[in-house]
């Protein structure tokens, strides 16, 4: 029995050291540790962290999103003895510097690439690949001296043992680790009655408690892997998906959204077999399948189906509906869902279609499982299944569930009254109403208090937003209620009584937007409106009966996006990805630097910050800030969002077959008839820079100037007689799919002969690159024009926006961890026309047909990388440049060889 979290990557690293432990995106690609490569990217960090000064009992605050990085960072934390207090995304921004002032984090690690609000003065360190660090970021802020920090990476031989002998408590090898004595493992702070959080001290031992007894409940083994899509900072997904799954062997995979695509993708791409999920996205997921199964099924059969699926077994069901199961990776077999109340017709509908569905009840005070179902499918619908082993409840005077056992939390962190409050004689207080059956069955009717249970599992007291509602002077008094939507989802509505005056819709709206700029995202207010009485109903006790309070009627209530809220999310959002202090309203995403690689980014942080569906095909570059939150305002909300629409006339599908680039290559020989005309029109071709094409590695992307359609054919040929020649055969050239789409079946034989891939700028993007990045590692080499467009030599003497080089071309060499080659072409649009502009002739594809007969030159220049901390837009001014200056080579030689 495992006594320490540290040990369950030792345990799993000695018993299955090749199999794969964790997965997560990885910018384009998909990066996977096995077992033995998570314990030394443990034990590599722990070092890091060590040198940053972090010992035992230190608390160490984690801000930082669902990634494959985010496991290695809480067992290097408990390796050394330290405490984790997890951050949600959208953190209170009053409550964070409460709980900052109540743990002392030594460190506050942050991995959103931004600066959260909330940290104000207080030093935050950006989160590195475990065992990159170069330079100790001292806590303090004060840039160290020491610069001997491992340079090690997680890719490190999986035979090789950690040597790392730095001094400090559970630093040393893990063969050598001595276990600290410090018992607590990590404080995770819940919503509060009085606006003051909660902070759960729990321990090693209730963690431990919670591993070893699972596997009776949500069977485990190496040959499942679990999807992760609730953020670690939810103890539900530590607990279950991430501590148990690992201790049982299953690989875990992180899904970088929770986008209906990203979802899918990984769950496709990963063949997952087992998902931790809460209510709210299952119901979206199931209602979006049993719609589109619906619609492509006659009507008899959609109801045969189902009639013949209620009298057979699960693994009957599932290949009964094989239709669906093929949209879902073919494997997905089992989910277990908590943190909120599961409708009986979600859980119906999934196990109808073949997927046992494991309800269970906790919460973060109990580490957090109480109960949970069991995978026979027995437990009785509605319910929440039988306490875990070892763990007692039973019911109080008032039908209060009680809990008992040892994964109940120590107490709140240094708050001995409200601890006093739950705890008592070992018992704590749920705040649920229930009932028990016979069997030892839980069913939950209720609450004994006020605190609104969402379904996405996050916990909103009433009184925590009352009382930033009541704060504003021109409100008496406040009463927020929870209100179902049509989508399964639940909005927010508070009843204000105004204080003096009349009151106005306008003034409601700009209350409650003030009001939601305190407030956490999961807490903020959708719809107000006015209370028409002088008070609201109140017991004897002037409580107030918050079931007496009505259904808001639509016609009086008043809407509150969040993207008004005060702290203007929209413009956080976008300065957020702009990596600029601020966004002015006038203010384009272009003028701020942002391309339409960027877009997928955007999309995903206004989603997070608003609540909002936004596709990234909304969003374009000539839009300003304000137009943005005015598409934030008219987007639907998530829970009701039936998924991203594309935009920008790309008409080619994101997901563009990869064979015409492998072993379809063999259809480039379609383009012989072009390659006779270039031998007849090109009298000699120049190329200069030879010796930069050769030993290069295999990533590569070609960059340079762009003249003519008669560019593409001269990169080939200079290739083709260098040390650079396998690569002339291999060139994915990127190409826009808004232009692509309009080209027709000339565009088709583009892909054939000549290896264009149409890269969507807009929607589904994400889906377009990693089609680029799976040819990438296939040993293709990239070419891209980052112009996007023909220019004249005279354009960028001039310094033309329209020639500036995108910085795309550095996001994409990053994405693709790809080097950079340079290139400048000349003479090309001697050749051929740049474009049917002014041009008299026939054309095919909207290619100009008319060949003038002269030479070529390309120049080539050395491999380029990003340099550490060098922009996007910083590189595509350096490659710019380099690019012009090879041009003006490649023109003077081009001159010359006319002349000889």
């Amino acid at each position: 029995m495992i006594t320490q979290l540290y040990e369950i990557v030792c345990q799993r690293s000695a018993a299955i050291p090749t199999a794969v432990a964790i997965g997560g995106q990885q910018g384009l690609g998909w990066k996977t540790l096995t077992s033995r490569q998570l314990l030394d990217a443990v034990d590599r960090l722990a070092v890091e962290l060590a040198s940053l000064g972090i010992v035992e009992g230190d608390r160490v605050v984690l801000w930082v999103p669902n990634h494959w990085r985010t496991p290695v960072y809480l067992f290097a934390i408990w390796k050394l003895g330290a405490v984790a207090v997890p951050f949600d995304r959208e953190m209170n921004p009053e409550a964070a510097p409460r709980i900052l002032d109540a743990v002392e984090p030594r460190a506050i690690i942050v991995g959103y690439d931004e600066r959260p609000v909330w940290a104000g003065e207080r030093d935050a360190t950006e989160w590195w690949e475990p065992g990159a660090l170069r330079r100790k970021p001292a806590v303090s802020g004060q840039e160290s001296e020491d610069d001997d920090v491992s340079r090690g990476g997680v890719e490190s031989d999986s035979t090789s043992t950690p040597t790392h002998t730095l001094g400090g408590s559970g630093v040393a090898p893990s063969g050598a680790w001595t276990r600290p004595a410090e018992e607590l493992a990590a404080i995770f702070f819940t919503s509060g009655t009085t606006g003051s959080p909660k902070g759960c001290t729990i321990t090693h031992a209730n963690l431990c408690s919670q591993v070893e007894v699972l596997g009776e409940n949500i069977p485990l083994d190496p040959s499942c892997r679990l999807a992760s899509i609730l953020p670690l900072s939810h103890l539900f997904e530590l607990t279950c998906g991430l501590l148990y799954a690992l201790s049982a062997g299953a690989a875990i995979h992180y899904i970088p959204s929770r986008r209906g695509p990203d979802v899918v993708q990984v769950l496709v791409e990963q063949r997952i077999t087992h998902m931790i999920a809460v209510p709210q996205l299952l119901t979206l997921m199931g209602q979006k399948l049993d719609a589109q199964l619906r619609a492509g099924l006659p009507a008899p059969v959609y109801a045969a189906l189902n009639a013949v699926a209620g009298r057979c077994s699960l693994p009957t069901r599932h290949k009964l509906f094989w239709q669906v199961h093929r949209k879902l990776g073919g494997q997905l077999r089992m989910v277990a869902t908590g943190g909120a109340a599961m409708p009986v017709e979600t859980q119906l509908l999934w196990e109808r279609l073949g997927v046992r569905i494991v309800p269970g009840y906790g919460t973060s005070e109990c580490s957090p499982v109480v109960t949970c179902g069991v995978p026979d499918g027995s437990t009785p619908i509605g319910s929440v299944g039988r306490p875990l082993r070892g763990v007692e409840v039973r019911l109080g005077p008032d039908g209060e569930l009680l809990v008992r056992g040892p994964n109940v939390m120590r107490g709140y962190w240094k708050d001995s009254s409200r601890t006093a409050e739950v705890l008592q004689a070992g018992w704590y207080a749920t705040g649920d109403l229930a009932t028990i059956d016979r069997s030892g069955n839980v069913r939950l009717i209720g609450r004994a208090n006020d605190l609104i249970v969402l379904p996405s599992g996050l916990n909103v007291w009433p009184q925590d937003v009352e009382d930033v509602l009541r704060s504003d002077p021109a409100v008496d008094d406040a009463v927020v209620i929870a209100v179902p939507t049509a989508g399964g989802g639940v909005r927010l509505h508070a009843y204000l009584i105004p204080t003096t005056g009349a009151a106005s819709g306008d003034l409601l709206g700009a209350i409650v937007a003030r009001g939601n700029g305190r407030l956490a995202q999961h807490q903020r207010i959708a719809t107000a409106s006015w209370w028409s009485g002088a008070d609201f109903p109140r017991t004897s006790t002037l409580k107030v009966r918050r079931n007496l309070l009505p259904v808001p009627e639509s016609s009086t209530a008043v809407e509150v996006a969040s993207a008004l809220a005060a702290d203007d999310p929209v413009g956080q959002a976008i300065a957020g990805v702009a990596r600029t202090s601020a966004a002015q309203p006038a203010q384009t995403l272009g003028e701020l630097g942002l391309d339409s690689l960027n877009l997928v980014e955007l999309a995903l942080r206004l989603e997070e910050k608003t609540g909002k569906a936004v596709a990234d095909g909304d969003l374009r570059l000539d839009l300003t800030t304000d137009q943005v939150r005015q598409i934030v305002l008219d987007a639907p909300a998530l829970d009701a969002a039936s998924g991203a629409v594309g935009a920008g006339g790309e008409k080619v599908s994101a997901e563009q077959p990869l064979w015409p680039y492998t072993w379809g290559r063999v259809f480039r020989a379609s383009r012989l008839p072009i390659e006779l005309l270039y031998r007849y029109a090109v009298t000699r071709t120049t190329v200069l820079g030879r010796e930069h094409l050769e030993g290069l590695p295999a990533r590569v992307i070609f960059a340079g100037t762009h003249r003519s359609f008669a560019d593409l054919p001269l990169v080939e040929h200079a290739l083709a007689g260098t040390a650079a020649r396998h690569f002339a055969g291999r060139l994915v050239v990127a190409a826009g799919a808004g232009r692509f789409g309009q080209a027709g079946a000339f565009a088709q034989f583009g892909v054939l002969a000549y290896g264009l891939y149409p890269l969507r700028q807009y929607g589904e993007r994400e889906v377009s690159l990693r089609g680029l990045a799976k040819l990438a590692s296939a040993g293709n080499a990239v070419l891209i024009f980052p112009q996007g467009r023909h220019t004249h030599p005279e354009q960028e003497q001039a310094g033309d926006p329209l020639a500036r080089f995108r910085p795309g071309v550095a996001h994409l060499a990053a994405a693709l961890e790809a080097v950079v080659v340079p290139f400048g072409v000349a003479g090309t649009d001697s050749v051929l026309p740049p474009s049917t502009e002014g041009f008299k002739g026939a054309t095919i594809g909207g290619i100009p047909v008319s060949i003038h007969r002269g030479p070529l030159a390309i120049a080539f220049g050395a491999p380029l990388a990003l340099d550490r901390g060098e922009s996007p837009h910083a590189f595509a001014e350096r490659l710019e440049q380099l690019c012009y200056a090879l041009s003006h080579e490649a023109e003077k030689a081009r001159i010359m060889s006319e002349q000889y």
